[in-house]
């Protein structure tokens, strides 16, 4: 990725297209610390600098990111759905140095109400729910961290329509309440609809932007291949 700079606003939806390759991914990857310094740039949340170290220094700053991978690495499928939600937030169920059973339930219920998680109870295995409920569960992480930004990078793959539905729902309830999302998605007609404004990427460069009234399926595909 080189020459990428881009703005997003509290509560606007702001979508990265580009076909595989293109460098979408590893654009978030850079922001949220996963290369650390090896990332250069300036960024700003809030108009104060934020610094690009890792992934748990971006979490502090008010940062999440939903990789595209929320087997290999969004969960462990291994734990239960209360363990997992907790798992960018441990700090906060762990006062005073002193991990709280009680405080990582209760979050745990509220978030599975909230995103409509079905499941026997917060105790059941992570790697035994449907797909659009473990991508649930990844979301109901990130957002436990209290985020000013959220990177999705396809947050409906692999899940069923009614999932997908509920997931685009709560997307904008999200910046209703001032989040800014930066959406990376695959599915055309996801991005036509969700994203306010979106942002082209070819071989790591930016090579369109469009606002929703200008943006078409043809435009986009003609910048992803180059072609501008």
């Amino acid at each position: 990725v080189k020459n990428a700079g881009f703005s997003v606003k509290p509560g606007e939806i702001l979508g990265f297209a580009g076909l595989q390759g293109s460098g979408n991914s590893d654009l978030f990857s850079g922001l949220f610390g996963v290369y650390g310094k090896r990332a250069q740039g300036k960024v700003t949340l809030d108009g104060q600098p934020f610094q690009v170290r890792s992934p748990k220094r971006s979490i502090v700053q008010g940062m999440a990111y939903l990789t595209n991978d929320r087997k290999g690495n969004g969960l462990v499928l291994g734990m239960d759905i209360v363990q997992n939600i907790s798992l960018a937030s441990l700090p906060a169920v762990s006062p005073a140095g002193w991990f709280r059973h009680s405080m990582e339930g209760e979050i745990a219920r509220r978030h599975m109400g909230a995103l409509r998680i079905k499941a026997s109870g917060g105790r059941q295995e992570v790697g035994t729910l449907s797909g659009g409920n473990q991508q649930k569960v990844a979301l109901a992480k990130w957002l436990e961290t209290g985020p000013k930004v959220m990177l999705l990078d396809e947050p409906t793959r692999g899940v069923d329509i009614g999932a997908k539905h509920e997931i685009y729902k709560h997307m904008n309830d999200w910046t209703a309440r001032g989040i800014a999302i930066l959406l990376i998605t695959s599915e055309m007609p996801e991005l036509l609809g969700l994203a306010d404004r979106i942002i082209v990427m070819h071989r790591g460069e930016m090579t369109a932007e469009f606002t929703r009234e200008t943006a078409t399926q043809e435009k986009i595909l003609r910048a992803a291949m180059g072609r501008v």
